[in-house]
């Protein structure tokens, strides 16, 4: 089986889904140290906009 050829966007791609996987740590830090929840919603909206763009 052959690998498909890279896309041009797939450097992109991989940027967002690193910076959203940077602010789940974030939350997670968040929600260990008892962060206000408009705070953490405000955090998880953000990482849902960044995997939505990498779609």
């Amino acid at each position: 089986m052959t690998a498909e050829p890279r896309h041009e966007s797939h450097p992109a791609i991989v940027k967002r889904l690193n910076r959203a996987g940077g602010h789940l740590r974030s939350i997670v830090e968040m929600v260990e140290n008892d962060r206000p929840c408009v705070d953490i919603a405000q955090q998880l909206q953000t990482v849902e906009k960044a995997v939505a763009a990498a779609k």
